[in-house]
């Protein structure tokens, strides 16, 4: 029993063991150990990130649906968040040019670009920002950054060719469209924008096929389809124009309550009149100015039709309502002028004719005009010196050439 009694009473480094291994319990309470320290900050870091993405998203929602206010909030939470992501400053900056601060809506594009510099939306941005201030070589430069980082966007790459032409630089415009041509062949908008510098250009030939790409792609496009109109008349492409504009305008009469635009008519009446079928001209100015009788263009259209075609009756009918919109026009005079030599009052036009060039005083049909009705009035030396004025104000005008051979034989027309 002794023996049972001894090895029941705890030893010293029993004792000694037990203290030490609370003792390392109670240290280990104090505190986390290293590892559980950088685990602890690992998860409140996805836990920030986790909730700022819920506030990029609020904000960008915000932002869509033009709540500013709330979206610079919502923002804010993101970047206070995690703020070393490039999409949350750069919306940031999007909401502060929303808000027309330019000067913190750059500061923030700059601070996306620091923390990414190939992210392209930023330079996008920050390009409207510098052309918001007309510094557009800084524009441009960002435009072009945006685009090389990012080809797949054509704003970026229709900013760059934009800005180019604003800074005079047509070809460079040209050559860097065409060089993403092939991406974006099948785009309406970088075709229009193609047609565009080949009209600048005076390549009005180059135009109408650009147009025409554009105008297939998007035949719901009303302003896509007058510039192919008016670069197929300006390439003198008269019955191109002319089957142009009566497709264009069955296309839309095809649809319910569609209304044709103006232009449609000007053009398919233009090219008419231009392929000498001055009757058909005249009937598709009718119908325009029946339409909308205050259409100046078409009333002139229409007096000039319809004097080609032999109708003085209505080319003086449009010469009274020319005189009647735009007193200080040339035109209204000038067909009236001709209706009274037509009717044999040489009187009269020279004086309707003498008020056309008041009007127009540098126009030679005006001129010429008036020096044919002094001629036949038996005005030679005044029905001269007018020719002599037609032929100064235009050197090649035939119809002055001719009038002035018809007084001086020999053809020594004035320097």
């Amino acid at each position: 029993m002794p023996y049972q009694m001894r090895s029941m009473q705890p030893s010293l480094l029993t004792i000694t063991l037990g203290f030490a291994v609370m003792l390392g319990g109670i240290v280990g309470c104090n505190g986390p150990t290293k590892h559980g320290a950088v685990a602890r900050k690992e998860a409140n870091s996805r836990f920030a990130r986790t909730t700022s993405v819920v506030s990029f998203d609020q904000a960008r929602q915000a932002f869509e649906s033009g709540d500013l206010s709330s979206a610079q909030k919502h923002i804010r939470e993101a970047i206070a968040r995690s703020g070393e992501e490039p999409k949350y400053w750069s919306l940031l900056g999007r909401i502060e040019l929303e808000s027309r601060r330019l000067e913190e809506a750059r500061a923030a594009l700059d601070k996306a670009i620091t923390i990414d510099p190939n992210y392209a939306e930023a330079y996008y941005f920050r390009g409207v920002v510098m052309e918001r201030w007309s510094q557009d070589a800084k524009a441009l430069a960002d435009y072009q950054k945006a685009a090389e980082l990012d080809g797949s966007k054509l704003s970026y790459v229709l900013a760059a060719a934009e800005t180019m032409v604003a800074l005079q630089q047509i070809e460079e415009a040209r050559e860097f469209l065409l060089s993403r041509l092939a991406y974006f062949e099948h785009n309406a908008a970088l075709n229009e924008l193609l047609g565009d510098l080949s009209a600048m250009e005076g390549d009005n030939k180059a135009g109408w096929r650009y147009y025409e790409v554009a105008s297939l792609i998007d035949p719901e496009a009303p302003m896509i389809c007058e510039k192919l109109l008016r670069s197929l008349y300006a390439a003198q492409e008269w019955q191109k124009c002319l089957d142009q504009a009566r497709r264009l305008t069955r296309a839309i009469k095809d649809k319910p309550n569609a209304v044709v635009p103006e232009a449609y008519a000007m053009y398919e009446g233009r090219s008419l009149a231009m392929l000498g079928r001055f009757a058909e001209a005249r009937n598709a100015f009718a119908g325009l100015v029946h339409l909308n009788p205050e259409h100046l263009e078409g009333w002139i259209d229409l007096g000039q039709a319809a004097w080609n075609a032999g109708d003085d009756v209505r080319a003086e009918a449009a010469s009274q309502r020319i005189m009647a919109l735009a007193e200080g026009r040339f035109e209204g005079y000038w067909l009236r002028g001709l209706v009274a030599e037509k009717r044999g009052d040489t009187a009269a036009a020279v004086n309707w004719f003498r008020k056309a060039v008041t009007c127009a005083p540098e126009n030679p049909t005006a001129l010429v005009s008036l020096a044919v009705a002094l001629r036949r009035s038996g005005m030679d030396a005044e029905s001269a010196q007018w020719l002599a004025r037609a032929l100064k104000a235009d050197p090649t005008f035939a119809p002055a050439k001719r009038a002035f051979t018809a007084i001086d034989p020999a053809g020594d027309t004035p320097e």
